[in-house]
């Protein structure tokens, strides 16, 4: 069982849609609710389904839906924020139904924010995209997004793409930021900073930036840390255990 649900359904027909599932680097969920907060977005329904884990966060004192949808009526913007990770099981037909409300409802755009992973250097800064048609792909190339021309992809997001390859009448696309560490508010930040450009929006991502280089000063300094254990360890061992030559 999976229904969306509207509290005070109004027309949104135009309505761009702003999706961010929890993945790699966490940048969908980071960038979303980062996007909900400082543009003032007002809540607007949710996501209910059997699918869900019998685990849901108390937020000022209250229960919160694992999968929020928000609302921004002056930049004809939706948000679907969700916090649990979907179970491949549930991908499909969650992809399905986003897709059918979206196309009900008059969304003519959905826009997938998330993470990747790529070995080469001096890529942290470089959008990545996945289309899901050749209109999309231009728009993705209009505004200097790399496309992912060969590769896999995963989640409910592949398969909202995928779903929305069968119809012409909604743009769906993927922005992806490139991932470095367990929770990447960078990616977050730059995917942010696109998308922004994408709908001329107005968004000060320098707090996320921040973040990103307060974890990364925090990582440093435990793997010094770690480098400094393991050498006092070797030198202990090495005094315990000193060296035999035959």
């Amino acid at each position: 069982m999976i229904n969306i649900v509207e509290r005070k359904p109004i027309e949104l027909k135009g309505y761009t849609l702003v999706e961010g599932f929890p993945g790699m680097g966490l940048v969908g969920t980071i960038a979303v609710n980062y996007l909900v907060e400082k543009l003032g977005f007002e809540s607007y329904g949710y996501i209910e389904s059997d699918f869900f884990l019998p685990i849901v966060r108390v937020h000022h004192g209250v229960p919160r839906h694992p999968s929020i949808i928000y609302i921004n009526k002056k930049h004809k913007l939706l948000a679907l924020a969700s916090e649990q990770i979907i179970p491949k099981s549930a991908a499909q037909p969650l992809a399905k139904t986003i897709v059918e409300w979206a196309r009900k409802r008059g969304i003519n755009r959905i826009i997938s924010l998330e993470g990747i992973h790529t070995p080469k250097k001096g890529k942290a800064n470089v959008v990545y995209g996945i289309a899901c048609s050749e209109r999309a792909k231009k728009e993705l190339l209009k505004h200097d997004v790399k496309l992912v021309n060969e590769g896999i992809t995963s989640g409910v997001t592949s398969m909202i793409l995928l779903e929305l390859t069968k119809y012409n009448d909604v743009v769906g696309y993927s922005l992806l930021g490139n991932v470095v560490v367990l929770e990447d508010y960078r990616a977050a930040a730059i995917c942010l900073n696109k998308l922004a450009a994408i709908l001329k929006l107005r968004i000060d991502t320098r707090p996320l930036l921040k973040e990103a280089k307060h974890l990364e000063s925090m990582l440093l300094k435990q793997l010094k840390q770690l480098k400094e254990v393991h050498e006092n360890v070797s030198k202990f061992e090495e005094r315990s255990h000193p060296l035999m030559y035959t």
